[in-house]
This record gives C-alpha cells, structure tokens and sequence, in this order.
C-alpha cells in the first residue's frame, strides 16, 4: 500500500513540474536599435539630433500566468546614443548598456499564429560608449569618460507590439519596440535641462518551452 501511495505521489508531483515547465519558455533575442536622445527645453537642439543604428542582443524567459497573459523578464545588451550630422561632418556617439526588462505581454489569437502587446519597466546600467567626430574628411574616435556628473543607472519603460509564429519546436518572435527613459543621463539641479535616452527596436526572439 505504501508504495502505491508513493508511486502515485510521484506520478503527481511530476505531472506537477512538467506543467510548470510547460509555462515557461525561454530562449535568444538579437536584433537592432535606432536610438537618439532628448534634452528637456532645448528644441533647437533636439531637432539637429539624428537616430544612431545599433544592435540588441540577450535572452528572454516567458513566464505564462493563462493563456493570455504572461510575465517576460529580459537580460540584454543595448545599444544606445545619438548622432549629429551636417554636410558630411559630425559627432556620432554609441552606448553600451546592460538592461533588465520586466515586461508584462498580452497575446490573442492561436499559438500556430498569434499577436502581442508588452509594456513594463526597465533598468540599465551604463558600461562603456565611444564618440566619434569626423570634420574635413578626417575621422578620430575616443572611449567614453565618465565621472560623477554621470548618472550611469537608467530607469525607464517598453512598449511594444508583436508577432509569434510557431516554428519547429518552438516560437519566433518578432517584437517592435519603444524605449524610454526616464532618468537623466547627467546629474542636475533644480530647472536645469535633462538629457534622456529614446530607443526604438526591432528584434527577433525564438523561445521554446522548458
């Protein structure tokens, strides 16, 4: 008797766990960023800054809570930055971030062919840029330097919409995204302008089920 009642607890705490892995997927996403800044107050300046093409690339963990709606935290690295141009000559300048979304994602239609919404906050911290400036045809490129003005954490949030495509045994993702940023890049005081990151992103992410 006992060792039925064993066996069928067994059968039961495995049925158990598979289900749990059957809600949870995980897998890649790479992609690539269009990504520029905003400085508060100073529309002059925010209209000379040009979109700088970077690229995304990390890993994904769906979590399903239904059939609709899931929890979707993200480890990537991010780049941001900006550019500004004129005849040729310019500054261009491209970030390195290591970014945490915790995203929440409503998806409707059937798991072969589905549509999703993802919205929800993001946390970075600044690890190296390069800015590069290019007058009179010459071109010279230095590392960031960074000091306490800097405000190397970022806060910010994601909003996007998406496709998912049932491929082999699991699911290619294809997401669009907005990023914004919420903290200053700079320290500042008062009224004093600030300076914040605007990401847009397209990215590819195949997740299979645990």
């Amino acid at each position: 008797m006992k060792t039925k009642f064993l066996l069928a607890l067994l059968f039961v705490v495995g049925l158990g766990f598979t289900s749990m892995a059957q809600s949870i997927s995980v897998g890649p996403r790479i992609g690539a960023t269009f990504a520029k800044i905003n400085v508060s107050d100073e529309d002059d300046f925010n209209d000379e800054v040009k979109s700088n093409t970077g690229v995304q690339i990390g890993a994904v963990a769906n979590v399903m809570i239904n059939d609709m709606f899931s929890i979707q935290p993200e480890l990537l690295l991010i780049q941001k930055g900006f550019k500004i141009e004129d005849g040729g000559e310019g500054i261009r300048v491209k970030t390195n971030y290591l970014e945490l979304p915790v995203l929440a994602k409503v998806k409707f239609g059937t798991e072969e062919l589905h549509g999703f919404v993802t919205a929800g906050p993001t946390a970075g911290y600044l690890m190296n840029g390069k800015m590069t400036m290019e007058f009179d045809g010459e071109e010279e490129s230095e590392d960031l330097e960074f000091d306490d003005t800097d405000n190397r954490f970022e806060l910010g949030a994601s909003f996007g919409v998406g496709l998912g495509y049932k491929v082999g045994a699991g699911t290619l993702n294809l997401d669009v995204r907005y990023g914004l940023g919420l903290s200053s890049l700079y320290e500042t005081e008062g009224d004093e302008p600030k300076t914040k990151n605007n990401v847009f992103g397209v990215s590819l992410a195949y997740l299979f089920s645990l």
